[in-house]
């Protein structure tokens, strides 16, 4: 196993191409998706037709305790911001009430902030009323904490974790393809007439295809946070932990696909096919929170990537205990120790 992980590390090291480019499309979709700074404020812009400038601050001071980064602006200077889309929305604040206005059709701007307005304008309108915020028990009620915790988003965090989950799925097939490329080639056939075993050389290619990948993502991680400023809330040693079964998942994955295709020439099309569903159905483009089918929203339980992202968001700015990442983690190994089994099967009874 050890010459077999040797060699291949080893041809990483002299062609590192893969590698770079993978990591080169992490760093460029997670700028597109999360933007380039690291700051974890919600960018907000307000404008008002109906409050004073002196009601429109003291307004922008009680929203910025919600850790939103508020910018006061006109209404000709909000337009236009829509209208090239600078911005996903904007809020047109009032007195008692509020409209929000969305740059564009399934803007992620509005469900990720109308629960906090909603809130905020409730809180007014019973002030206004004489009424408490939070009666007596027994009456209607509204609670603060569950709000904030619905609405826990950060936007370049969820990009990063994404894309970087989407790309390692590549790295992850595309290495294992090696091994059905010896099967191809007859040097396998050529490998186990030597003192090592069936085992170790399967251990070697699949430890090889999981360390490559689990480096593709932990370096993109430490380059956004050294390079890019990111913060990760204190939870960058979680993150580096809450990895290991999601590429212990998808390496599982690799290895069935590569069991049930013909040829390396069908694995590379099924390759970005299964990818691009895993991280469409598991929130590696968009938030789940804002997909409104429970249809999606069942289907995504069968993703690695919605479990993993789950355990990322959770160990940042989630702030999950370790009991949360219980359940993701087992789904995950389950699934890594019962499609590995099968992979190998697979792969051992192909006819080439």
């Amino acid at each position: 196993m050890k010459a077999v992980l040797y060699q291949l590390v080893r041809d990483v090291i002299r062609n590192p191409v893969e590698l770079v480019f993978m990591l080169g499309l992490t760093i460029i979709f997670a700028l597109i998706a999360g933007g380039t700074s690291g700051s974890n404020a919600q960018v907000v812009h307000v404008f008002s037709t109906e409050l004073s400038k002196p009601e429109l601050q003291d307004l922008a001071t009680d929203w910025e305790e919600n850790n939103w980064n508020v910018r006061i602006v006109s209404e000709e200077e909000a337009m236009q911001l829509l209208s090239k889309q600078q911005a996903d929305g904007v809020i047109e604040a009032g007195e008692l009430d509020y409209t929000l206005h969305a740059a564009y059709e399934g803007s992620t701007f509005v469900p990720l902030i109308q629960a906090e307005l909603n809130h905020y304008y409730a809180n007014k309108r019973l002030a206004k009323a004489g009424v408490t915020d939070i009666v007596d028990e027994g009456s209607f009620a509204i609670k603060t904490e569950p709000m904030q915790e619905g609405t826990n988003f950060d936007r370049s965090l969820q990009a990063l974790f994404g894309f970087a989950l989407y790309f390692a799925i590549f790295t992850m097939s595309f290495s294992i393809m090696s091994l059905l490329r010896q099967k191809e080639e007859g040097i396998w056939n050529r490998l186990i007439l030597a003192p090592a075993s069936k085992t170790a050389l399967y251990a070697g290619n699949l430890l090889f295809s999981f360390l490559l990948a689990y480096v593709q993502i932990f370096l993109s991680l430490v380059l956004f946070n050294v390079v890019f400023g990111y913060d990760y809330y204190g939870g960058f040693w979680k993150l580096s932990l809450v990895l290991i079964p999601y590429v212990f998942a998808i390496m599982a994955i690799g290895l069935l696909l590569s069991g049930i295709v013909r040829s390396s020439q069908q694995l590379n099309a099924v390759i970005p096919l299964v990818a691009t569903v895993f991280a469409m159905i598991g929130g590696a483009f968009w938030p789940l929170e804002i997909v409104r089918s429970e249809t999606m929203r069942a289907l995504s339980y069968l993703s690695p990537i919605r479990h993993a992202l789950d355990m990322m968001k959770g160990a940042t700015y989630q702030g999950a205990s370790l009991a949360e990442f219980l359940l993701p983690t087992s789904v995950l190994l389950f699934i890594g120790l019962t499609v590995t089994g099968i992979g190998i099967r697979l792969m051992e009874r192909k006819a080439l």
